[in-house]
């Protein structure tokens, strides 16, 4: 079957293309709604007038085209009706007093919740007004914050702070990730600076949500515990607030990550089940009632994971495939897929940038293409052995889809994927099979007790497994962070080499080569750069001042880079990858003796022709002979001498306020060097001075 031949058995696949597209340009085109339903309406009577007029063979793609541009612009208007105004960047200048709503359950941390809150109405001259607005609330714990549930209503008095930029040049942008999830502000709310305006539920998610607390409960007082409720209570209802780090590492390390995210897989086996169910009373009677039973109990699963996206993406889609068996018709996965991904787009076109979207719909994507070709290279009689080989390629079909999205956003990439789906796939059935019947048989204390005790051992033994393959040796490869167009070069590699070896065109071959090369080249080109590159980076870390000195492939580094610390860890690997730096060492301010081209004596550094001085927490007061200006001045943490104590004598080029510094240090050091050029690391994001 040729392209054309495909896309007419699937004609919603034909569709999401432009529609998707039209959502990603509105991300750098701004046009205004009214602008935009109105070029709707042209390109649409345009499309009407082109198709009736039955071009010609030599025109025919003009029809084509404006259908193109027509369902593109539906996609783009969408997505601007949809978007909410952001928080002006001047609303962290004031209090106001603002009643919202909580939209989700809170998640709970070692000091404080964090919460989504809806902004319905902000207080102007005490009149309560509209006000629409999606936000993120931290929020101290006590008493009070304990009794927050999803759909109450709360009225606080705080500073919105809108999203800013990320301070760090590389890494995730966390403040982009919020603003196309929905999200236009944060707050912080201390004791004292909120109140349950009121208690009562509204809106049907936080039923469903307050619906999901209450089955969490059961199988807490059922007698699960510790990890063994997290993976029972986040595998099956989706709550993921009880569930340890470091289990979570472990199934990420294990790449069985995607049993810990209640999805496509999930509702899968929940309806392979009532289907089997179904079929045990009374085979093909009463067909189509059971299968619209079906589909009411699909819908139900959803309800009590509490609608979450993930779960609703995966209801869609099989409700699609329900209803068409119910009119008698096999209708492609694929138009299936489509289909459901353009209803939820018109819904809500932010979810195009969610990364649980877009792997849900890869992975599905890859596992219907993939699976088949990958089971046919090798014929396996034996039973059990044909089940381990057919669950084997389905995570190698599901890696192969989704590499690209999985190297943009995950720090790792984990090698025994294809093991640990061995365990978990089955695993997640068996589990979810338990945990449902606990749910059921939790009104008779004698059968929790059991149900109880056997979903807990279950529950240990799959743990341990998945922990096991995750400390085996090699088990992770570490991503380089990579672009976007890195990531589609990838994707249009894997595509256009599955389309030479299935295929057997030259063209995919060619394809393929000249992706793998676009995306090879910059980075040789950059470690070449490289070679001659000296900079120095005072990096936005606020609780562990870290500075980079760069030399070079080589890079010299003031933090610990031996910590546990994940977020030290992190920033240490982004800013290598950052510089391409292949190796790298510690320094200190006490040092001595000089390391490539830096050296360091009593906080007094050079590096290369750049004279400098670190102060911190650790550096004594001293005196200067004779008048001298140094480059640089890079003041750290809490340091051990005031800005009055500085010599008259000693004058800097540049100062360097680190992020780290409290705000009552800051400013007497912005006094004492104000005559000098100063960057605050805290307000204008990390340092950066090329030196070539």
């Amino acid at each position: 079957m040729g392209i054309k031949g495909f896309l007419d058995k699937n004609p919603f696949v034909r569709i999401i293309f432009p529609y998707a597209l039209g959502i990603i340009v509105h991300l750098y085109v701004k046009i205004p709604g009214i602008v935009c339903v109105a070029a709707v309406c042209l390109l649409s009577v345009a499309a009407v007038f082109f198709y009736r007029r039955h071009l010609s063979m030599r025109y025919g793609w003009v029809t084509g085209f404006v259908l193109f541009v027509t369902i593109g612009t539906m996609g783009f208007a969408t997505a601007e009706l949809s978007e909410k105004p952001p928080v002006p960047h001047d609303a962290n200048n004031y209090k106001c007093s603002y009643r919202a709503c909580v939209t989700n359950t809170p998640s709970e941390g070692e000091r404080a919740y964090k919460v989504d809150l809806q902004v319905e109405a902000v207080k102007v001259y005490g009149e309560w007004q509209n006000f629409d607005t999606k936000i993120v609330a931290t929020i101290i714990k006590d008493s009070l914050a304990r009794q927050l549930k999803a759909g109450q209503t709360i009225v606080f008095n705080s500073k919105i702070d809108s999203l800013n930029a990320p301070k760090n040049p590389f890494g995730f942008d966390y403040s982009q990730y919020l603003q196309l999830n929905g999200v236009q502000g944060s707050i912080f709310l201390n004791q004292g600076e909120w109140q349950i305006a009121n208690e009562s539920v509204r809106g049907i998610r936080q039923y469903a949500l307050n619906m999901r607390q209450k089955l969490v409960d059961i199988l807490r007082n059922a007698g699960l515990s510790g990890n063994e409720f997290g993976l029972a209570s986040t595998l099956v209802l989706g709550y993921k607030n009880s569930i340890d780090a470091e289990v979570k590492q472990a199934y990420m390390n294990a790449g069985a990550m995607h049993v810990l995210a209640v999805s496509g897989m999930h509702v899968g086996i929940v309806c392979a089940v009532l289907e089997f169910l179904m079929t045990i009373l009374g085979g093909r009677v009463l067909l189509t009632l059971k299968r619209l039973i079906i589909i009411l109990l699909l819908w139900a699963y959803a309800f009590i994971t509490g609608l979450s996206p993930s779960v609703l993406r995966a209801t869609v889609m099989f409700s699609f495939v329900m209803l068409a068996r119910l009119i008698n018709r096999e209708m492609s996965i694929y138009n299936t897929l489509a289909a459901s991904a353009f209803l939820l787009l018109c819904i809500d076109p932010s979810l195009l940038f969610k990364a649980s979207f877009q792997l849900s719909y890869a992975a599905v994507t890859g596992i219907v293409f993939f699976q088949p070709r990958i089971t046919r290279l090798i014929r396996v009689r034996n039973k059990l052995l044909r089940y381990i080989w057919e669950l084997t390629a389905v995570s190698f079909a599901a890696q192969i889809s989704t590499l690209p999205f999985c190297l943009y956003y995950f720090e790792r990439t984990p090698v025994y994927f294809w093991m640990s789906n061995i365990i978990v796939s089955p695993g997640a059935a068996v589990m979810i099979f338990l945990t449902m019947m606990l749910l059921a048989v939790s009104p008779v204390a004698s059968l929790t007790k059991i149900v109880g005790f056997v979903t807990s051992a279950f529950a240990k033994a799959m743990n341990f497994m998945v922990m096991s393959i995750a400390n085996l040796p090699f088990s992770t490869i570490e991503n380089r962070y990579i672009s976007v167009s890195q990531a589609l070069l990838i994707a249009i590699a894997i595509i256009s080499a599955t389309i030479w070896i299935i295929k057997h065109k030259p063209l995919g071959l060619t394809a393929a080569l000249c992706a793998i090369l676009l995306f090879i080249i910059p980075i040789s080109t950059n470690k070449l750069s490289a070679c001659n590159t000296h900079a120095i980076s005072v990096y936005y870390s606020p609780k562990n001042p870290s500075i980079q000195f760069v030399d070079g492939l080589r890079s010299y580094w003031t933090c610990n880079l031996y910590s546990d610390n994940k977020k030290i860890n992190t920033l240490v690997k982004g800013g290598n990858y950052f510089w391409n730096s292949l190796s790298y060492d510690k320094v200190t301010p006490e040092s001595f003796a000089p390391q490539g081209q830096i050296s360091f004596e009593n906080g007094f550094f050079k590096f290369c022709d750049i004279t400098g001085l670190l102060i911190d927490n650790k550096t004594q007061p001293f005196k200067f002979n004779q008048a001298d200006t140094l480059d640089l001045l890079i003041v750290t943490g809490e340091p051990a001498i005031r800005a009055r104590q500085m010599p008259h004598n000693l004058s800097f080029r540049k100062v360097v306020i680190d992020a780290s510094v409290p705000p009552w240090i800051i400013k007497d050091w912005e006094r004492r060097f104000s005559k000098c050029q100063i960057h605050n690391v805290k307000k204008s994001g990390a340092f950066i001075w090329r030196l070539d």
